[in-house]
């Protein structure tokens, strides 16, 4: 078998955990920004 064909742990494909992790970044990254802007007022 070779190691660039392996499957993810879980998700179907890598394609998709990586665009799941991005996602995932930017709601946290506007999650903080706003937290950070509704206690500067």
């Amino acid at each position: 078998m070779n190691p660039h064909d392996e499957r993810p742990p879980f998700g179907g494909s890598w394609g998709r955990i990586y665009a799941g992790l991005a996602v995932y970044l930017i709601a946290l990254i506007a999650l903080f920004t706003w937290f950070t802007r509704s206690w500067n007022r």
